[in-house]
């Protein structure tokens, strides 16, 4: 989940929700994969979002069609991205460039793929999993760009599959995909296992139209970090560096304040103890199984720190709770 309320110390450019309509590109471009008459220098770009005042008109266009973009490389390998700049399609569309032999991808699974994306307008590269940790993405038509979806949707893991995407409204520019399908799994809706009954004097967490709520404590918060298994789930235990895909809802002890929850948008991904998420999740989380429903109290040092953070109401003297679903583990 990108957002400055989820358990992360900082958003990063792509996550369980990267392909939203409102894409957040990585700030910074590296290597420019165009085959314009000209080469095109993307160094010097310091910001992968175009002004969408000047978004490119189609009289610019020298590539309307995807059969006119090449991509070339094996399966698994980064590929290599070329057409005549600039790409301004007549539709967004997919085509599938190796076909899969694998299982056949459904709705509502997690695909774990590898990516480039391209901008259209010069061609240049803006970000791509090869060589790092692949991406793993919710198959949400919801939340989901509708020509990735659809590109997905269907086909078998194993699968290339190149997909054009109109963000000329909010990024003034088309975008170019490919997606190299690794894996897909079904994804649980909540935690199962065994039920765990907690001490006293813990938050109190009831279970509504089956979304777990926590019930807003009236006592004084403690000053260390609690994990309390709720439910303990038969699945393998997390460990350290292991992205990790969950449904949550954080509360403020104090107010009794709700300010970030995954329930009803849909589960998202962390990695887990890699420092990449607030340091309570990373220490509650960790040795857990998969499967678990997990409360856990969080004191400031071990939250947002003294700075608290102030998009999501937090102060720095703020102790949270979250109530965490542990469903998959990668």
């Amino acid at each position: 989940m990108n957002s400055p309320t989820s358990p992360r110390r900082s958003p990063r450019w792509i996550a369980a929700g990267v392909f939203a309509v409102t894409l957040a590109l990585v700030p910074a471009l590296v290597a420019c994969g165009s085959s314009s008459p000209k080469a095109v220098d993307c160094s010097s770009k310091s910001s992968a979002t175009t002004d969408s005042t000047e978004a490119l008109k189609p009289a610019d266009t020298r590539t309307k069609s995807l059969s006119a973009v090449k991509a070339t490389g094996d399966f698994g390998s980064k590929p290599t991205v070329s057409f005549d700049t600039p790409f301004v399609g007549e539709t967004e569309e997919h085509i599938v460039l190796i076909p899969g032999t694998g299982d056949e991808i459904k709705a509502g699974q997690r695909v774990t793929a590898d990516y480039v994306a391209t901008d259209g307008s010069d061609g240049c590269e803006l970000d791509t999993t090869y060589g790092k940790i692949p991406q793993r993405i919710i198959l949400d038509q919801k939340s989901l760009l509708t020509p990735v979806y659809e590109a997905m949707i269907g086909q078998k893991v194993g699968a290339r599959v190149l997909v054009s995407a109109d963000l000329t409204a909010d990024q003034g520019t088309w975008i170019i995909f490919v997606f190299d399908i690794i894996g897909a799994q079904d994804v649980p809706t909540s935690a199962t296992g065994t039920p765990v009954t907690p001490p006293a004097g813990l938050p109190v967490i009831t279970i509504v139209d089956g979304v777990p709520t926590i019930t807003a404590p009236t006592v004084t918060a403690p000053t260390s970090l609690i994990t309390q298994v709720l439910i303990k789930g038969d699945g393998p235990a997390i460990t350290a560096g292991q992205t990790v895909l969950m449904n949550y809802t954080g509360m403020i002890w104090a107010s009794g304040k709700v300010f970030d929850s995954s329930w009803g948008s849909g589960a998202v991904d962390f990695p887990v103890g890699a420092g990449q998420v607030i340091p309570g999740f990373d220490e509650g989380l960790v040795g857990q199984t998969i499967g678990s429903r997990i409360l856990l109290v969080i004191p400031p040092d071990k939250g947002y720190g003294t700075d608290g953070n102030t998009q999501a109401g937090i102060a720095g003297t703020d102790t949270l709770i979250f109530v965490v679903d542990l469903l998959l583990a990668s």
